[in-house]
């Protein structure tokens, strides 16, 4: 065991870390294929212990090349020493991997792992089970699903129809018919081809499918990107005087757009301590027939404070984040992390949770689904939210992370979100990546980063819903596990 493990360890490792290069901002998208296809051939050759570790090595090399953005966060914004954020980013890295050290040990506890069947059913229903767990257990971390490397390719066609995770499941499903063609015998390989060939012909065929109908007139939308920096905005004397010259100044030639949106936070003085300057605003926008979005904080007469965005003049509604942040818009365990290191004292730490049933913000006619930055990551969120909106707005604050591929990521997701839903997302970044996406998760427009500058484009309300939209998840989870439960074997005795 130990031999093998000293070869076997170093290789899931490595596999891990070149699937991150099949998202943005690289794009190898056949990486997303192979590195799973690597891991099914470990676990084919390993028992119950080695899966575990070479899951967990899998899972190090994929999160420890994927999300070490957060560093950037940590050390460069939070101020905190090299060794300390390289041990905080280490821990986050450590507990995402042992989701892929828990889904290799059980799966070879519970099954044969070289069989035809395992590698068709059971390993991409685990995959995707995983990905999902992964988005609720412990407030979630949504990242790198495999589906989002799909963008593009033939396999995008199923996420208007079971979401990113139906497109993960495509990708792990073809992962298990490259080791099956192989590895397998005869038969296997003729099932096999028939698999691969019917997932990528149907999705080949359904790129072109629109489930949702465009409705013919144009609306106009300037999106402001005032590249001020993260910690800028909150500790300047005047942080007012510093929006108002930023984002007043570049605003100046889009009033009359139909919407404008500026980035989170873009007030950084809460309500009601800005309220002079919002109804400036609201006179502003109103007069020129605009609607101005904004992101704002708001305290309320308890103290409670939220993330929120605004409408004003030709719009209507102000929306609190509901699904927060750990550590960008509260902190955990705060009795105890408060005040130990400057990146558990981030500006906005302090934030509460918004209801979950908000009414949509109107602009206009238009009814537009409100989220804020990190809520875009959550595909069953958006779903909820949506309710037949026009369109999808998110306003983010991605300068946290520098110039790494952390907001390249996020945008990806957006664009995934675009997808599922069949409708126009709207993104304004305080730093980039500013964006107009369309209903086929394609770039209309966007500008460069870490440059102030103006986004004009131009969109359309969307109507109709597609079936991830109408139906949700329990379709697929149902398949995924009949695809797990059925047939079943007892316990393996291999350890």
């Amino acid at each position: 065991m130990l031999n093998s493990m000293r070869v076997l360890v170093p290789i899931s490792i490595l596999a891990g870390a070149a699937l991150p290069i099949a998202f943005a901002p690289h794009h190898c998208v056949p990486l997303a294929i192979l590195s799973p296809a690597i891991l099914l051939w470990i676990w084919q050759k390993t028992t119950a212990k080695e899966a575990l570790m070479t899951g967990f090595g899998y899972g190090l090399g994929v999160f420890g090349m994927g999300v070490s953005w957060v560093y950037v966060s940590i050390h460069d914004f939070g101020n905190t020493d090299i060794p300390l954020a390289v041990l905080i980013t280490s821990l986050l890295v450590i507990m995402l991997a042992l989701f892929f050290a828990v889904q290799g040990y059980v799966l070879s506890r519970l099954y044969r792992t070289d069989t035809v069947l395992f590698s068709l059913l059971r390993f991409p229903s685990a995959w995707v089970l995983f990905e999902w767990v992964r988005s609720w257990l412990f407030t979630g971390f949504p990242w790198l699903y495999l589906g989002y490397s799909q963008l593009g390719s033939p396999l995008s066609a199923y996420a208007p129809i079971a979401s990113v995770y139906g497109v993960s499941f495509a990708v792990v499903l073809t992962s298990g018919t490259l080791v099956t063609l192989c590895k397998g015998n005869s038969n296997a390989k003729i099932l096999a081809t028939i698999m691969v060939a019917l997932l990528w012909g149907g999705g080949f065929l359904g790129q072109e499918r629109a489930y949702t109908t465009l409705e013919p007139h144009p609306y106009t939308v300037s999106l402001i990107q005032g590249n001020i920096k993260p910690f800028d905005k909150f500790t300047q004397a005047e942080p007012i005087r510093s929006t108002e010259q930023t984002y007043g100044r570049l605003s100046e030639k889009e009033w009359g757009r139909d919407l404008i949106l500026w980035p989170e936070s873009a007030i950084p003085l809460a309500l009601p301590y800005a309220e002079d300057y919002v109804q400036h605003l609201q006179n502003v926008a109103a007069a020129h027939h605009s609607t101005l979005i904004t992101g704002i904080q708001v305290v309320k007469s308890n103290g409670m404070a939220y993330n929120a965005l605004i409408a004003l003049g030709n719009g209507e509604g102000l929306y609190h984040k509901y699904h927060l942040l750990p550590f960008g818009d509260f902190l955990p365990f705060e009795k105890w992390l408060r005040g130990l290191i400057n990146f558990f004292d981030l500006p906005n730490s302090s934030f509460s949770n918004g209801d979950e049933d908000q009414p949509l913000i109107s602009a206009g006619t238009l009814k537009l689904d409100p989220l804020i930055c990190y809520e875009i990551a959550f595909p069953e969120l958006v779903r909820k939210t949506l309710r037949n909106a026009d369109a999808i707005i998110t306003l983010s604050e991605d300068g946290w992370f520098g110039k790494s591929w952390g907001p390249h990521q996020h945008l990806q997701i957006a664009q995934m979100r675009a997808l599922e839903t069949g409708r126009y997302v709207l993104r304004a970044t305080t730093s980039g990546i500013t964006a107009i996406i369309d209903p086929k998760g394609n770039i209309a427009a966007t500008i460069p980063a870490f440059e102030a500058m103006v986004l004009r484009g131009a969109f359309y309300s969307m109507k109709g819903n597609t079936p991830w939209v109408e139906m949700g998840l329990w379709p697929l989870l149902i398949l995924l596990l009949v695809c797990l439960v059925i047939p079943i074997r007892p316990l393996s005795r291999r350890s």
